[in-house]
């Protein structure tokens, strides 16, 4: 479902059909309510599953003598997978584990020390490195990403308007090719994206996932448009048909087609206590559980043997390299 479909859906699920005489409940404030439900209910059951839905990459080059880098801005909290570096730029990631903060005195020895990272420890919203680089390196985060917001939707049914759909995919040249440009929702009045903005390519069906995260872009021509995305990141997963949108946006909740009801249905239940509708919102809820326990066990089997843990590692007389791994 689109996000106009979502916003009728959910009228229908919560009885509020007619929006003139819920005056409360405007569109937008839909949306607000599918946006939580969407990151409250279904961001814990994907990320605990572990199972690579919703996960994205980030690599970059370190700075010698720099030792903490933030946590990718849209990483869901606590959804750092895993961290890989390499020993130079340009040079084969390997992973490296995750300590406790305490035990970064143990890996760290002299405060400040710099050399080869062996350690890593989540402080808040960084990640510190242990010990800090002493030369350049790369890393790669590998985190699941927050969904993006939902927004109006961007086609029209009045004069056929498709707004972001790429019609052509060049890897080589790192761009792609639409023949109208979307908007950039966030904006007090939407208008076109523009060259130096951010922008994410989300999948208009299946799972709608997004093929592209975050990149700056820069935009040529007058219709078609050619858009070349700035970065790194591999281009392997935009395929023709896919959707470009102002970063962080998207028309279609990142779930399963065949999981939106429940995402209107969630919604709605919140919508029906509010309008103290008791009764009929532990009727829809015990529904919507059902539904939820089936988007879990589909998660679940494609789970990695065991969930991530934090190993608490012990360093060996000779330094601050571990001889052994006790989990916690």
């Amino acid at each position: 479902m689109n996000t106009t479909e979502l916003i009728t859906t959910t009228r229908e699920s919560a009885g509020i059909g007619d929006a003139a005489a819920y005056t409360d409940f405007t569109d937008a404030r839909m949306l607000r309510e599918l946006d939580d439900k969407l990151r409250t209910v279904f961001e814990d059951l994907v990320t605990k599953s572990r199972s690579g839905y919703w996960l994205h990459e980030m690599a970059f080059p370190a700075t010698p003598g720099r030792g903490a880098y933030r946590i990718p801005a849209r990483a869901v909290v606590g959804g750092l997978e895993s961290l890989h570096i390499s020993t130079t730029v340009g040079g084969a990631l390997y992973e490296i584990d995750q300590i406790p903060v305490s035990e970064i005195p143990a890996f760290e020895g002299t405060p400040g020390r710099q050399g080869q990272p062996v350690v890593y420890a989540v402080v808040g919203d960084r990640v510190k490195l242990v010990p800090t680089p002493s030369s350049a390196i790369d890393i790669k985060f590998t985190y699941y990403i927050r969904p993006s917001k939902l927004v109006p939707q961007q086609s029209s049914s009045t004069d056929g308007t498709v707004r972001g759909r790429v019609t052509a995919v060049d890897t080589a040249l790192r761009t792609v090719t639409v023949s109208v440009l979307p908007y950039d929702q966030s904006l007090a009045v939407p208008a076109a994206i523009q060259s130096g903005q951010a922008v994410d390519i989300v999948h208009r069906n299946g799972w709608h996932e997004l093929s592209m995260v975050g990149a700056e872009c820069t935009i040529a021509g007058g219709g078609p448009y050619t858009i070349t995305l700035g970065g790194t990141d591999s281009m392997e997963a935009i395929e023709v048909g896919d959707y470009v949108r102002a970063s962080d946006q998207t028309d279609w909740p990142c779930l399963p087609d065949d999981f939106h009801r429940c995402l209107c249905d969630a919604t709605a239940v919140k919508i029906l206590i509010e309008l103290h509708l008791s009764e009929k919102a532990d009727m829809l809820a015990g529904n919507n559980g059902n539904d939820l326990v089936r988007f879990k066990s589909l998660l679940y089997p494609r789970v990695k043997s065991a969930p991530k843990q934090v190993g608490i590692m012990r360093r060996s007389r000779g330094g601050p390299f571990p001889y052994g791994r006790f989990w916690g």
